[in-house]
């Protein structure tokens, strides 16, 4: 079972990140430190890529009966605002034991190169 959605990681999303998080770090909003941190340009914020993820768990899988319980992200590159980002996530095991659901996560950006990937579980009740 898998489930995909498109995002594009734009101006808006960034901005409403850092008015949720506070985290206006230099290499998100200005292009001389981004390019001395060896970035094009100013970068998207790493969990604002990450939060994406969110949509696909709590809406399409597993889905509305669930609470992400664990969640593991590595970054693999960077993603700048106006990348158009495909989510996937695939169910990898279902234990009725615990009730939980293990999950494989990826993203890769227009390029089709992946951007992160990772795991997560979810707790499921009916």
């Amino acid at each position: 079972m898998t489930a995909s959605r498109s995002v594009v990681i734009g101006e808006v999303e960034a901005n409403t990140f850092t008015s949720l998080t506070g985290d206006e770090a230099p290499v998100h909003r200005d292009p001389t430190c981004a390019r001395k941190m060896g970035y094009e340009r100013p970068i998207a914020h790493g969990l604002l890529v990450g939060s994406m993820y969110s949509k696909l768990l709590g809406c399409e899988l597993p889905g509305p009966n669930t609470v992400i319980m664990k969640l593991s992200l590595d970054m693999l590159r960077a993603v700048y605002l106006g990348d158009h980002l495909v989510y996937s996530v695939t169910v990898s095991r279902i234990s009725e034991a615990t009730r939980t659901v293990a999950l494989d996560l990826s993203a890769k950006n227009e390029l089709g190169e992946q951007v992160s990937r990772g795991t997560a579980v979810c707790l499921f009740r009916l």
